[in-house]
């Protein structure tokens, strides 16, 4: 059985992620430079950030394995093809 490969899902993921963490550094420096705009924009878009990276996670490694466990049970039920040497 060959693992399935979801090459655009883990870009998506990957790419989401990284905006997601990059918004969280571009928050941090504005509020340690002393923008109020920063602090106040802070105080909703931080938890939502985190929010979406903690959620990225766990609908990747949640859906992934019982991606596998289908693929894994379909192939037990195919039959076996014979090779002809």
């Amino acid at each position: 059985m060959e693992r399935p490969s979801y090459s655009t899902s883990k870009r998506h993921l990957w790419i989401s992620s990284a905006l997601a963490w990059l918004v969280i550094f571009i928050l941090a420096v504005g509020a340690v430079f002393g923008s109020e705009q920063a602090v106040a924009f802070g105080t909703i878009a931080l938890p939502s950030m985190v929010a979406l990276i903690v959620a990225l996670l766990g609908i990747h490694r949640g859906f992934g394995s019982v991606d596998m466990k289908t693929m894994a049970f379909n192939a037990r039920d195919q039959p076996k093809e014979e090779t002809k040497e």
